[in-house]
C-alpha cells in the first residue's frame, strides 16, 4: 500500500536538533530551535510551572479524557490573559488545542468549511509550519511582502500595497507580536492601518499569538490584537503557551473566534471542537491545568510574570551586546537593525550557502534562512559569534 508514497521533505528544525546534538565541538553554538536556555544552555523550566506540577502531581489528579472542547474554565482564563483583561467589541468563543499549531489547523479547517475559496496571506518569510498547515488543511495561499532583505527592516509601503488590494475572500495572517522568523516589529499605527483595511475590504485577520510577555510587557503585547478586535466584526486567533510558560512538550494552546453574535460565536466553538476531534479527539490536559492554575492563583501569577519579564530582559541584553559586538568588529553599524526589533529571533543576511558554512566549519546552527534564536545565545560566546558571522558574510573591516 505504502510503496509508492513520495518521501516528504524533512523539517529542518528537527533536521538541525539531530545534527546539532550530534555535533561535540566545544564551540558550538545551536541557535536553531525557538526555545529559551538558562546560563547552563538548559531549556529553562520555569519557577511557578515546575511549583504547578509538582503540586498536581502529588494531589493525585485522575488523568480522564477532557471534552472536545477542552477545559472550558482555562478557555476564558487564557482568553483574558491574551486580551489583557479588556473586554473586546463583540462575541469570543474559543476552545482548548494542542498547542497553537493545533488551534491553527482547526482554524484553518473552519475557514474552510466557510468558504473553500479562501485565500489565506502569509508573511514573507513567515513561521515554518504556517504554509504546510495552510496546504494540509486544503487552502490556497499567498504571500504578502514583510522584510525589505537588504536592510533587514519592515518593507512598510509593499506590505501595505499588498494587503490593500485583498477582499472577503481573504484572510491575512498575523504575528500578534514578536515575528517568527524577523524579530520585526508592527508600531500601533501599523496595526490601527492593518484594522481599518480589514474593515473596509473585509478580509479576515488571523492572529498567531505565539510570544505574549517577549516584547513589551503581557498587556503591552496585546495591543494590537486588541486594536484589530475592537474595529472589525470578526477575526480568527490562535494561542500557544509554549514560549511565555516554557511548556513546549505540552503542546497547550488554544483556538478562538470574534463574532458579531452569541449564536454564531456557539457555533464556531462547536465547529472548532469538531474540527479538533478528528484530529486528536480531545486536547493534552496536564500542561492546561498548569497554566489554569497559575493564571488563578495570584501569588503564582505574580512569580510567573516576574520570571518572565526577567527573561525578557535578558534577551534585550544579548541583543544589545550582539550589537555591539557587531559594531566593533565590522566597523559599522549595520546590523543595529537588530536591536530595533522584539522577541527571541533575529535574521542574518546570509544565503542557505553561508549558514551551512556556520555549521559546517563554525559549528554554529541557525535557519537556512537566517534566522537565530537570540534566547539560546551564551554570552562568553557572543564574540566568537559575531566574528564567525562576519568572516562568513564577508562583512569583516
Amino acid at each position: 500500500m505504502f510503496a509508492n508514497i513520495a518521501q516528504p521533505a524533512a523539517d529542518e528544525i528537527v533536521e538541525l536538533m539531530a545534527r546539532s546534538s550530534k555535533d561535540d565541538r566545544p564551540f558550538k553554538v545551536d541557535l536553531s530551535v525557538g526555545v529559551y536556555k538558562d546560563a547552563n544552555n538548559n531549556v529553562l523550566l520555569m519557577q511557578a510551572v515546575k511549583a504547578v506540577d509538582q503540586q498536581l502531581a502529588n494531589a493525585g489528579r485522575n488523568k480522564s479524557y477532557v471534552g472536545s472542547k477542552g477545559d472550558l474554565e482555562y478557555v476564558q482564563l487564557l482568553q483574558e490573559l491574551v486580551f489583557a483583561n479588556q473586554a473586546v467589541t463583540g462575541f469570543v468563543s474559543g476552545v482548548q488545542t494542542a498547542g497553537g499549531s493545533g488551534g491553527l489547523r482547526a482554524i484553518l479547517d473552519l475557514i474552510k468549511l466557510a468558504n473553500p475559496k479562501a485565500k489565506i496571506w502569509v508573511s514573507d518569510p513567515t513561521y515554518a509550519n504556517h504554509i504546510p498547515t495552510i496546504k494540509a488543511a486544503g487552502l490556497a495561499y499567498e504571500e504578502y511582502p514583510f522584510i525589505d532583505y537588504k536592510t533587514m527592516t519592515l518593507d512598510e509601503s509593499a506590505m501595505f500595497n499588498t494587503l490593500e488590494k485583498l477582499g472577503e475572500n481573504d484572510v491575512v495572517l498575523l504575528h500578534g507580536s514578536c515575528h517568527n522568523p524577523s524579530g520585526l516589529r508592527l508600531t500601533l499605527q501599523h496595526w490601527q492601518q492593518l484594522a481599518q483595511l480589514a474593515k473596509s475590504n473585509n478580509f479576515l485577520p488571523l492572529i498567531d499569538t505565539a510570544y505574549q510577555g517577549f516584547a513589551d510587557g503581557l498587556n503591552e503585547d496585546a495591543a494590537g490584537l486588541l486594536t484589530i478586535a475592537n474595529t472589525v466584526e470578526r477575526l480568527a486567533l490562535c494561542v500557544s503557551c509554549s514560549k511565555n510558560f516554557g511548556l513546549y512538550s505540552d503542546r497547550v494552546g488554544a483556538a478562538y473566534i470574534l463574532s458579531p453574535t452569541q449564536a454564531e460565536a456557539d457555533k464556531a466553538q462547536s465547529q472548532l471542537a469538531i474540527m479538533s476531534k478528528a484530529t486528536y479527539w480531545v486536547p493534552p490536559s496536564n500542561g492546561a491545568e498548569i497554566v489554569k492554575t497559575i493564571i488563578k492563583d495570584p501569588a503564582l501569577k505574580n512569580i510567573w510574570s516576574e520570571e518572565l519579564a526577567q527573561i525578557n530582559i535578558k534577551i534585550k541584553s544579548i541583543r544589545t551586546k550582539l550589537c555591539a559586538a557587531f559594531c566593533q568588529q565590522s566597523g559599522d553599524n549595520y546590523f543595529d537593525y537588530i536591536l530595533s526589533q522584539e522577541g527571541m529571533f533575529a535574521m542574518l543576511p546570509a544565503s542557505p550557502e553561508q549558514m551551512e558554512q556556520l555549521r559546517d566549519q563554525y559549528a554554529i546552527y541557525g535557519l537556512n534562512n537566517g534566522r537565530i534564536n537570540l534566547a539560546s545565545i551564551p554570552e562568553h560566546k557572543i564574540e566568537y559569534l559575531v566574528k564567525s558571522i562576519l568572516a562568513v558574510t564577508h562583512r569583516t573591516k
